[in-house]
């Protein structure tokens, strides 16, 4: 097993590095925000687009820290172990394989690419998750067990227990849904 697989199961267990797949793993330390007021999924201005830069932003930075270092880890579907995904805005930066999961049925692929977190640098990766055009990503800091999953919509945050779970929901309490199962 790669050593970044190995610090991943350290940290995170069993649950696989996508944010729809840890919500099932680690649902005791997870919290939804939404990117957009009244939850509205995509960004339609350029008023909503800045609101949701700013949103992912805030949250990633909650989670991870300023100048956090992590790593950029992208899913992909099928079968194919080689990164083939170039238009993904990661400044010619080539994320590499380091898990297979699942069947042959439903089988995932998942890269890593260690990067630094710092707010706005990675705002047209943000914006091309917003719409739809990524697939999944999430941005882990493996030892202090914190994880930032933007998706279409918000993004997932993990935290190492509940109670800092507990913590950025009453810090986040405007952005979060008002369906009782959080999503």
């Amino acid at each position: 097993m790669p050593p970044f697989a190995t610090e991943w199961r350290a940290s995170f267990g069993d649950a696989l590095p996508a944010g729809f797949l840890c919500r099932e793993k680690l649902a005791d330390r997870w919290l939804r925000i939404h990117s957009l007021p009244e939850s509205k999924r995509y960004a339609e201005t350029e008023v909503e687009r800045a609101e949701l830069l700013d949103r992912q932003n805030a949250a990633a930075s909650y989670v991870l820290g300023d100048d956090a270092d992590c790593h950029l880890l992208i899913t992909r579907f099928g079968e194919n172990r080689a990164w083939s995904f170039e238009e993904l805005p990661l400044n010619g930066r080539t994320p590499v394989h380091f898990l297979s999961a699942g069947d042959e049925d439903d089988e995932f692929q998942f890269f890593d690419l260690p990067v630094r977190w710092q707010k706005g640098a990675f705002n047209e990766l943000l914006l091309a998750v917003a719409d739809d055009r990524t697939g999944p990503v999430l941005f882990a800091d493996v030892q202090r067990r914190r994880i930032y999953a933007p998706y279409d919509g918000g993004a997932d945050l993990f935290f190492p227990c509940p109670e800092a779970a507990q913590l950025a929901r009453e810090h986040f309490q405007d952005w979060l849904s008002a369906r009782e199962d959080g999503l």
